[in-house]
């Protein structure tokens, strides 16, 4: 066998040859051909505010129902025939009691106009022989 020297040999030349300075722009070029629009950054907790904004608006909800139910239950008015029932079944609370709970609004809306002439009062005292009911009452 033949001595082999690297050094010595000639070289295969690859075919493919650089042009001089072509590395020195070559990141320049491969930018250019990018798109120059940049991609959106998408947040990694974009994502959870749509839960943070559910649980606040629940939240708003499980509060606003009982203030409502709490403000709308005092405005009701209790009606006559209610505070007459609770009135009559409570054997415990006399006249006077009543009468010294009543405002001068209340006298005002419990008065009746009675247009009754005294003709008819006449005839109806005629009519009954039972007079003393009336004067008691």
């Amino acid at each position: 066998m033949k001595d082999f020297k690297l050094d010595n040999e000639p070289k295969i030349t690859s075919g493919f040859t650089t042009p001089d300075g072509y590395f020195d722009t070559f990141s320049e070029k491969v930018l250019a051909q990018l798109p120059e629009q940049e991609r959106k950054v998408i947040s990694i907790f974009s994502s959870k505010k749509t839960w943070y904004y559910a649980a606040v608006a629940i939240l708003i909800l499980m509060l606003s129902v009982p203030i409502y139910t709490k403000y709308s239950n005092q405005q009701e008015e209790i009606d006559s025939a209610t505070l007459e029932n609770y009135i009559a079944y409570q054997s415990n609370i006399s006249e006077e009691e009543i009468v010294n709970l009543l405002q001068q609004e209340d006298l005002d809306k419990m008065k009746l106009e009675f247009n009754v002439d005294d003709a008819a009062i006449e005839d109806a005292l005629n009519s009954n022989s039972n007079l003393e009911q009336y004067i008691t009452d």
